[in-house]
């Protein structure tokens, strides 16, 4: 522990300690000790390893141990006074953790707390003077040289010899429940950020965001944005920069060169950095927006630029909307501060394991334990491996979703409600997933003369889906059952009418849920988003029609239209002379029909921006202090995108699982889709009615 009573405080010269210090942090760990950070390390040392610190190990193994931490953390290569401190109290949070979990075996000797097996250790990475310390080594305790690979593996450490039970590591999180951390661009790492009422902040305070939440919101999905596209290998080597690949590329095809022989690697230029550099090529990332003039703009966080779009030639398979995130490559003019952009792309997206090595296995969602001020939580890789076994095992539990727009008014819908419940009742899943809308007419305030009021006739319909689930016992005892809001739902109608409102969307008040509450055994109300734990999988649902938001609003290129103008004058052309182009005749070995073209570009265009709702405030409402619940950084195990605008899909991009159950009564038929996570597979199922 922290200040034991065996040792004798001494105050250290920094100077005295800057040797040791640099053999472990300089040489070992590649890491560059300020003075003030020097200072308080010899503080610490002094006050919690006493006079002592040069004969034992004990100092060697704090250090090491702190330099793990500070790597783990990615706090950069200087360390100074505040990160030191940081450290060492997030140590101190590891090490109480670590001593809460009770065990028969007692715990080995701890570096950060001095006690007497301290000096009985030896360090074989980093020697140091011999002394007479190991004539005192007990026998009542094991030897053991401490790695790199299992330090601070603790807190899960005494449960290994424990059996695992699937329910600790399966949750359901709203988002009002999901861990806040911003993004620090210049240590890129993540910071926990408190919760208002944790602050101490109430009354309307606690609820309403601030205007620095809304500065930051588009600031930290470009900055991911930012780094992700710089870890991709075609931006590694700066030194052979060729902007304009595209241009290359074609002039390659043109003069049937070698391809190999040009390099195509490129790096990203800030746009501030333009002014006086005319006539130049460049490739820019940046949010797509429209200038006050009414055209459109490229915005990073040094400036915005003009961007004329007349001869671009974009990549294919993705949605271009304003307010996403696009790489274009093009020529820089002053005269008119204009960026002519000659090819646009979106930035590519990352595999889930490479993100979340890079941000330190950070546990976002906090299921393997909380995080605050002083303490962050990281997922133990260990645990993961058992985790994943474990799911492998467990191939008897399904997830059943349900299509969306499960109308509880409409007689139709009810019974194949009836139908299908009756089916899984012989074999109950999991989890069944209820998707809204849950009404066919937005529920809002309405100064009729009705007998009835809408909220009344609400919580009537949901009444009487509770009368039919008490007809399945079976399913009301043993499968866990979670209601996802629509467009349609309470509280969010009251002000959008069925428009779609503000994200995310509050859960359907408990007022209107009580009968089900009490006929269900385990029913959770849950948010739109809402993110699923379960063992190594994160799960996220998401209700919306984004297929169609997409279509409404991307952004049309003249120089493709033109292209489409001349392709249908020379079908007019050829049909008036009864002559048909063999390639309309033969069909291309690659050529998709067009839904699976549509639904593979809906899903890449969500996951390579890394945001479930990649669009302008102004198109689709976020509340600020919740953008985070929004952002897929890193991208989820699976993803449930209900979308009644697109056609029912299942395809997997980046080792990221998409399902779309699309919309639960289509064509005289009643649809829903089984998932097996032991095996990540889906089965589509549907009932006539």
């Amino acid at each position: 522990m922290f200040g034991s009573g065996n040792v004798l405080p001494v105050k250290i010269q920094p100077p005295l300690l800057r040797p040791l210090a640099y053999r472990v942090l300089s040489r070992k760990y590649g890491l560059s000790i300020k003075s003030d950070g020097l200072s308080a390390l010899a503080e610490f040392v002094g006050t919690n390893i006493g006079a002592n610190w040069r004969q034992g190990p004990a100092t060697i193994k704090f250090l090491e141990q702190f330099a793990a931490v500070w790597k783990q953390q990615e706090r950069g290569l200087f360390i100074d006074q505040s990160g030191v401190k940081e450290v060492i109290q997030e140590m101190k949070e590891r090490e109480k953790v670590e001593w809460s979990h009770e065990h028969p075996i007692q715990h080995e000797e701890n570096i950060l707390g001095r006690t007497d097996d301290d000096e009985n250790n030896s360090d074989d990475e980093m020697p140091i003077a011999a002394d007479s310390s190991l004539q005192n080594v007990s026998l009542s305790s094991p030897m053991r040289q401490p790695t790199e690979r299992d330090e601070y593996k603790q807190p899960f450490k005494p449960e290994s010899s424990k059996a695992l039970d699937w329910r600790d590591y399966f949750k359901v999180i709203n988002a009002s429940q999901q861990q806040r951390f911003s993004y620090n661009p210049h240590k890129m790492q993540f910071i926990f950020v408190p919760n208002k009422k944790q602050n101490g902040l109430g009354g309307i305070a606690g609820f309403l965001p601030d205007i620095e939440d809304k500065v930051q919101m588009f600031l930290t999905r470009y900055y991911l944005t930012n780094d992700r596209v710089m870890r991709n290998e075609n931006f590694q080597n700066s030194d052979m920069f060729n902007p304009l690949s595209s241009m290359v590329s074609l002039q390659n095809e043109l003069s049937n060169t070698n391809r190999q022989q040009q390099s195509s690697s490129m790096s990203i230029t800030p746009i501030k950095n333009l002014l006086g550099r005319d006539a130049q090529n460049f490739l820019l990332l940046g949010l797509l927006n429209k200038n006050f003039k009414g055209n459109w703009s490229l915005e990073d966080p040094s400036g915005s630029v003009e961007i004329d779009i007349s001869q671009t030639i974009p990549t294919q398979g993705h949605y271009y909307v304003p307010g996403c995130m696009v790489l274009v490559e093009g020529i820089y003019y002053s005269v008119g501060n204009k960026f002519h952009v000659t090819s646009m792309t979106l930035p590519p997206g990352e595999r889930r394991e490479i993100t979340l090595e890079t941000i330190g296995n950070l546990d976002l969602l906090g299921i393997h334990g909380i995080s605050n001020n002083n303490f962050i939580a990281r997922l133990d890789k260990d645990l993961k491996i058992r985790l994943h076994l474990l799911e492998k095992e467990l191939t008897d539990h399904k997830f059943v979703i349900l299509g969306a727009n499960l109308f509880l008014d409409d007689l139709k819908i009810m019974t194949a409600l009836s139908k299908i419940l009756q089916k899984l009742n012989d074999d109950p899943p999991t989890l069944l997933i209820w998707q809204g809308s849950f009404t066919s007419v937005p529920v809002f305030a309405s100064m009729s003369s009705r007998n009835i009021s809408s909220s009344t006739q609400y919580k009537n319909n949901f009444d009487a889906l509770a009368t039919l689930l008490s007809r399945f016992d079976n399913l009301t005892e043993n499968t866990t059952m979670i209601f996802i809001p629509g467009p349609n739902d309470l509280w969010g109608s009251m002000v959008s009418l069925g428009a779609s409102g503000t994200l995310p969307q509050d859960p359907i008040p408990s007022a209107f849920t009580k009968k089900i509450n009490k006929v269900c055994k385990n029913v959770v109300w849950s948010s739109n988003p809402t993110r699923i734990a379960y063992l190594s999988q994160e799960i996220v649902i998401f209700r919306d029609d984004l297929s169609g938001r997409f279509k409404r609003h991307r952004l049309e290129f003249p120089f493709n239209e033109s292209e489409d103008v001349y392709t249908e004058n020379d079908n007019m052309m050829a049909k008036d002379t009864d002559i048909v182009p063999i390639d309309e005749l033969v069909k291309e070995p690659d050529q998709l029909p067009q839904k699976v073209q549509e639904t593979r570009k809906l899903v890449k265009t969500i996951l390579d921006q890394g945001h479930l709702s990649p669009f302008l405030d102004s198109l689709r409402p976020i509340s600020w202090d919740l953008d985070h619940t929004l952002t897929l950084c890193p991208i989820p195990s699976t993803m449930v995108l209900c979308d009644t605008t697109s056609a029912q899909f299942d395809l997997t991009y980046n080792g990221c699982k998409v399902i779309n159950p699309g919309s639960f009564i289509h064509n005289r038929r009643a649809r829903y889709m089984e998932y097996v996570p032991s095996s990540k597979k889906t089965i589509q199922e549907e009932i006539y009615i």
